[in-house]
Formats: C-alpha cells, structure tokens, sequence
C-alpha cells in the first residue's frame, strides 16, 4: 500500500531540483504548484483510461443534482439484474422519450423512464496541503493572552491603581489599547476579539467594547455571531433572531437580518456569511445546525472553507459539513486563539509552548491517496521542473526522467477489449 504525505512530495521534489535545505521556494508557491500539478495529472490519467479514482452510485429518479465531490462524468448505464447498458447523452434531434441523459446546471436528466440507472464519474481531486513550520512571534511572556485576531491580542492587565482590566496590543502597532476596559479577571466567562470588537461574557451580562471609536456597551440577553468574512452580529437568545449593531455612547443600535431559533440560549456562534450554516456553544454541548458535536465546548472556534476549526485544550481539530472531525494536531500547548485561516501562508492558531509565543499552521500534512508509487513520481519530476525552471536552470535531464516514467506508466495501464471507451463529454 503507497504510505506518503503531500510533505514528502515536496521534500523529494527539491532533492530532484537540487534545493535541498533552501527555502527559495515559498509555502503558498509550492502548494500552488502541488495542486497544478496534481490536478494536471489527475485529467491525464482519466483521459489515459485509468479508472483508479472513478466512483458511482445508483438512481431511480428523472432529475438529481450530482454528488457535492462531482468532477468529471465517466459514464451513464441501465441496471438491468446485474448487466450493464450504456446510456447516451440525448441527441439534439431525439425527444425526451429515447432511452438518454442530459446535463444541465449541475444536474443529471434522465429520459425513457428508466427503472435503476448506475452512474459512474471521477470526483474532484483532493487539495494537497503540508505544513508551515510554527513562527515564534515576539509577545510579552508574562501576560496571560485571551484571544487573537490577525496581528492583534486581547491580554489581562492591571492599571497603574491596580485595578483589573483588560488590554489589546497590536504587534503592527495599529490597534494598541492600554487598560481600555476595567472588570474583575474572575468574572471573565469568555472574552475574545475580533476586527472592530471586544466581546467580553460574565454570567449576568457581555460587555462590547468598539476598537475604533473606544465606545462601550454593556448588554444582557445577547450572544455574539461572527460569519466566514469577519462580520460580527448579536444573537437575541430569547428569540434566535440575529441583528447588524453598533455600539454608540454607551447604547447599542441595531437592525434585524434573520432569525434562527436553533440559537436560542446559545453562548457563541459562528456561521456562513449566508447565515445557513451555524456552530455554536449551547448549555455547554457544541452543536451545528442543531446536531452535537462530540468534542465538548471548546473555548476558540472559527468557520472557513464550509469547516469550523476548533482550538481546545486536547488539539486542533477542524469539522466538515457532515460532522466529520479531523484531528490537526494533538496537545497543541497553552492557546490562545485563532489569528485567522489564511491560505497565503498555512497559518491559523497561536498558542504558547516551550516558554515562547508561536503562530502555528491549520492545515495537516495531507496523505497521498495514490494507488501506487508511480503516480508520486510523475508529480515529484513535473514539481521539479518548476522549480528548476524559477531558478532558469537546464531542465533537460529532468524532462527526460518523465518522460520514462510516465512511458513505463502508459505500458502498465494495459488495455481491455471489452471495456467501454472513455466518452468524449468532459463536464467540469
């Protein structure tokens, strides 16, 4: 069985472009080429007849949208006890009545009224991550960090009275607030920060503090939502309904966009920019869209991608549409939140581990799910000729290689007298 990691691509991609232990190539720029790369092989081997990655499933009704991981259609058959009769794309002078099939805005059609149809296609290629190495950053090791947004960190603080309040201090220098806002630490049920707000929870009421302006607002019967996009809204928990504010002297003024009533009595949500899609902490139970998610109520959680990332004291994790929980990363150290999904450069969570201060990836180092061997070393000479081509060095040698490889590929591939030919509709 292949047993490789998307980090070993890239690791033996560099030995065959000669930058071993050079970091001449960036994150964002290897990911870019190993997904091109990948992607460009993937739709030569369906158009090659290699069936590897094809998968199907059966239907009985006349119209169905294709399955979410839709790529590219292989074929259309009649079930007929076991014995399989291909199907052909309608022609533009035959009725609706023939025996065929159409597609039409990501939908299949299917005309003659048949009984139970198999319909076989090759799913979109998965998007190859790995790693970005953790970045320590230089924060203040004595300060007990809340959350983060970006370059920015909410901390406890003391004030020259020795009063207890909170700070910002952006390491940008942009957003910096000494002692804006003075509450008990122990009072504190959960505070965290986002573009333009202070979210600060107690038991009896959530005070919201505006970056900008430097107004504040103390509220009760509301709980923050923040979408995919960074906007922020607050969730009337008696109601479910969700408005847009502002905070203006002391006062909050807002405007209703939508209700959702399985937010009644959450503590804190996240959702789409859509509001279609919703994880929220609920009587202490982590739920999304009303199903618990067993995790139990993780303190930092953000949404992007169509995924909620979850940073709890156990790990990283991250949760897909279906309530499907990867593990990132296991122990991740002392958290203290998410400084945004950013694909440019890998990077999502800091946290403190080794008595330092470090920004640390969100995504993990994807499993190659390639049937054998001869696929990675396809895209370990096309990434190194890349390479070898941004440094504008002979790539001669390289190309030879390949070229060897994929004929030795070609000739294993084999062909079968009695196998359908790959149909010349391409539906991306």
């Amino acid at each position: 069985m292949f047993n490789m990691k998307t980090s070993d691509l890239f690791k033996r991609a560099k030995q065959l472009a000669d930058l071993e232990g050079s970091d001449f190539i960036s994150w964002n720029e290897a990911i870019s080429c190993i997904n091109e790369s990948n992607v460009g092989l993937y739709e030569k081997l369906i158009n090659m007849g290699d069936n590897s990655f094809v998968k199907s499933y059966r239907t009985t009704k006349e119209e169905e949208e294709f399955p979410a991981d839709f790529w590219q259609l292989k074929g259309v058959f009649l079930w007929n006890n076991g014995n399989l009769q291909t199907i052909n794309r309608r022609a533009d002078n035959n009725g609706t009545h023939h025996l065929s099939y159409e597609l039409r805005n990501g939908k299949l059609y299917l005309f003659g009224k048949p009984n139970d149809v198999l319909v076989e296609y090759f799913p979109k290629p998965e998007k190859l991550f790995f790693k970005p190495h953790d970045v320590a950053i230089s924060l203040d090791t004595t300060k007990t960090y809340l959350d983060c947004h970006k370059h920015t960190f909410l901390y406890l603080d003391t004030d020259e009275s020795e009063n207890e309040t909170l700070s910002i201090i952006d390491l940008d220098g942009i957003k910096t607030s000494k002692d804006f806002l003075q509450i008990a630490h122990t009072d504190i049920v959960r505070a965290f920060i986002t573009e333009n707000f202070v979210f600060v929870i107690t038991e009896n009421d959530m005070t919201i503090y505006d970056i900008m302006s430097g107004y504040s607002a103390i509220v009760t019967g509301y709980a923050p939502l923040i979408t995919e996009s960074g906007k922020e809204y607050l969730i009337d928990i008696e109601t479910g309904d969700i408005y847009y504010f502002g905070v203006r002297n002391g006062s909050i003024a807002s405007s209703l966009v939508k209700t959702e009533e399985a937010l009644i009595d959450c503590l804190f949500a996240v959702s789409d920019d859509n509001f279609t899609d919703f994880f929220y902490v609920l009587n202490n139970a982590f739920m999304h869209n009303g199903e618990e998610i067993e995790n139990g109520s993780p303190r930092h959680f953000i949404y992007a991608d169509k995924k909620c990332y979850i940073l709890a004291e156990s790990g990283f994790f991250v949760v897909d549409a279906d309530n499907n929980l990867t593990v990132i990363e296991n122990s991740t150290g002392l958290n203290v939140g998410f400084i945004g999904i950013d694909e440019r450069t890998g990077y999502g969570y800091c946290t403190k581990k080794f008595g330092s201060y470090y920004v640390c990836p969100y995504c993990a180092d994807t499993p190659l799910n390639y049937p054998n061997s001869t696929y990675f070393q396809i895209i370990s000479y096309i990434l190194a000729i890349a390479f070898k081509s941004k440094q504008g060095a002979d790539i001669t040698l390289l190309q030879n290689q390949l070229a060897m490889v994929e004929q030795t590929f070609e000739e294993t591939l084999g062909s079968d007298a009695f196998q359908f030919p790959r149909m010349g509709n391409v539906y991306n």
